[in-house]
């Protein structure tokens, strides 16, 4: 990425014949290099991973922001929260078929769900408030009853 960077950088200092609406694109690209590449730096500072794919989630999920403050609502899910922390937060849904989710059916499966329950209950760092409805409705427009998760009933039995 340097080598290309100075590539480009010596293009646009020598302005060799290089048409004005070329060297208008060399400058952009020269933009958008330092922004990627600023990008990938906070990326890899907060932890957030390593691959290309990984960095595409954070920037989509708008991990990567930089007018991010830490006064305000962030919403996610509990597989984006993992290594981060906030002060307050909020797990709503936590009800049986949604946390563990209704296709959590073998041993493994079913333990998996609760390492992320356990991800989802240590990111507050003072406060953890947790919530489930009585009934919810479907999508096919029945009105189903819920059941709080045995997750949420194993913590009240520890």
């Amino acid at each position: 990425m340097k080598e290309f960077k100075v590539y480009l950088t010596s293009q646009v200092e020598s302005k060799s014949d290089i048409p004005t609406k070329k060297l208008e694109d060399i400058k952009q690209s020269l933009d958008e290099l330092a922004e990627f590449n600023d990008a990938w730096t906070r990326f890899r500072r907060k932890g957030l991973g390593e691959s290309l794919v990984a960095f595409r989630n954070a920037l989509a999920l708008g991990q990567l922001s930089e007018d991010s403050k830490d006064n305000g609502l962030t919403l996610s899910t509990v597989h984006t929260m993992k290594g981060l922390e906030k002060d307050i937060v909020f797990l709503i849904g936590m009800c049986e078929g949604v946390f563990p989710d209704y296709r959590a059916n073998t041993k493994i499966e079913l333990d998996e769900e609760r390492n992320n329950a356990f991800v989802a209950v240590t990111r507050a760092k003072r406060w953890l408030y947790i919530s489930y409805p009585k009934q919810r409705m479907m999508p096919w427009g029945d009105r189903k009853f819920q059941r709080i998760s045995r997750f949420v009933e194993e913590m009240n039995n520890d």
